[in-house]
C-alpha cells in the first residue's frame, strides 16, 4: 500500500509507492565501457593543462610526482565574479555574481571514489571542505552549493573524476523554504530537527545502513528516490563548514564506502551527490544540522513530479536499508 510520508527535517512529503517498481519498463541502458587511465583529449587529465581556463589550488601526491587533486575555474561557468557595482540587483534580475569551481579528484581518467584509498578519498574531502570555507567567505556570497555528477546520465558532462562547487549571492527558495521550516520546529520542539531525527532512526534501526564513530549512514524515512542515503553527522553542527579535523578523516572512507555499498546493490548506476547548501550566515544556527546526500539515478522525476514537486518513490525505504546493510562497503 501506497504512503504518504513527510520530511521531518524539511516538511516536504513523499509518495511511497512499491507497487509502482512492478511497473513495465524499457530495458535498462547497458554500462558504459570503462574508461582508459589517460584521454588524451581529456582537459583534467595530466598534460592537458594549456585546456584549463587556470589553477586555484593543488594539493600533492604522497606517492609520486605532481598533484593528487586539483581545483580550477569551471570553463563555462553558471555565475563569475563581477565588480561590486555591477552585482547591485536591478529590478527582478540580480546580476549573475558568483563563483564556479571544479575539484578534480584524480589524476586517473578512470578513477572512481568507490576505488579510492584511505589516503586518497581523505584528500579529495579535505579539498572540497577547503574549497567550501573559502567560497563560503567571498564577499556577497550568500550560499555555497558543494554537489557531485556521477555519469552522464546524471548529468556529468566530463567522465574524469570531479565535483563542482557554485557560490551563489542569493539563497535558492527551496533551500530557504527548508531552513524556515527547521527554524520553526526548532521554535516548537526546543531541538535540532536533523538531531532529533538521528536519534529516532538510530532507536529504530530499520532504516540505519552503518554506524561509526563520528557519523551514520541511512535511508530516510521519506526518501525521495530508491536507496536514497544520507550521510549525518552526529555532532550537531549546522554547516560543512564547521566540521573538524577527526570527522572529515571518517568522512572520506565513509562516504567511499557508501558509494561501494550501491554499487554492490545496484551495479554501475548514475548518481548525484551534494552536501547542504548553507552560507555563513548559517554557520552555528542550533536549528540547522548538514548532511551528504546521495541519490541514485534509477527513476527520472515525470510530468506528475515536475507540476508538484512531490516526489513519488517506487521503493519501500526499510527494504533499501536492509539490502544495503547485506552489502560489504569495505575494498
Amino acid at each position: 500500500m501506497s504512503e504518504l510520508r513527510q520530511d521531518r527535517t524539511t516538511g516536504a512529503r513523499v509518495i511511497v509507492a512499491p507497487e509502482r517498481g512492478h511497473r513495465p519498463r524499457q530495458p535498462a541502458a547497458p554500462a558504459p565501457s570503462p574508461a582508459p587511465g589517460f584521454d588524451p583529449a581529456c582537459p583534467f587529465c595530466p598534460g592537458n593543462e594549456g585546456e584549463l581556463p587556470g589553477i586555484i589550488a593543488e594539493a600533492p601526491s604522497a606517492a609520486a610526482p605532481g598533484w593528487r587533486v586539483r581545483v580550477v575555474p569551471n570553463k563555462h561557468p553558471a555565475l563569475r565574479p563581477l565588480p561590486p557595482e555591477e552585482a547591485a540587483p536591478a529590478d527582478a534580475t540580480l546580476p549573475g555574481h558568483g563563483f564556479h569551481e571544479v575539484v578534480i579528484e584524480s589524476p586517473r581518467h578512470d578513477a572512481a571514489l568507490a576505488d579510492l584509498s584511505d589516503g586518497e578519498i581523505a584528500t579529495v574531502l579535505s579539498v572540497y571542505h577547503d574549497r567550501f570555507v573559502a567560497l563560503a567567505g567571498r564577499p556577497r556570497i550568500r550560499a555555497v552549493v558543494l554537489f557531485r555528477n556521477h555519469g552522464a546520465a546524471a548529468g556529468a558532462s566530463l567522465a574524469h573524476p570531479h565535483a563542482q562547487l557554485l557560490a551563489l549571492p542569493t539563497m535558492p527558495p527551496g533551500v530557504q523554504s527548508q531552513i524556515d521550516w527547521a527554524e520553526r520546529r526548532f521554535r516548537e520542539r526546543g531541538n535540532c530537527p536533523v538531531c532529533d531525527e538521528l536519534a529516532r532512526e538510530r532507536d529504530d534501526a530499520r532504516r540505519i545502513v552503518e554506524e561509526r564513530r563520528h557519523f551514520a549512514a541511512l535511508v530516510p524515512f521519506a526518501a525521495t528516490c530508491p536507496f536514497e542515503t544520507w550521510l549525518v553527522p552526529k555532532r550537531h553542527q549546522a554547516s560543512f563548514a564547521e566540521i573538524d579535523a577527526d570527522e572529515l578523516a571518517e568522512l572520506g572512507p565513509f562516504l567511499r564506502d557508501a558509494l561501494r555499498r550501491l554499487r554492490r546493490v545496484l551495479g554501475e548506476v548514475p548518481y548525484n551527490f551534494f552536501v547542504d547548501p548553507l552560507g555563513p550566515a548559517e554557520t552555528g544556527q542550533p536549528h540547522l544540522h548538514w548532511r551528504l546526500r546521495i541519490l541514485p539515478g534509477l527513476v527520472r522525476p515525470g510530468g506528475f513530479e515536475l507540476a508538484t514537486g512531490l516526489a513519488i518513490n517506487p521503493s519501500r525505504p526499510e527494504e533499501d536499508a536492509e539490502a544495503l546493510r547485506g552489502a560489504d562497503g569495505g575494498s
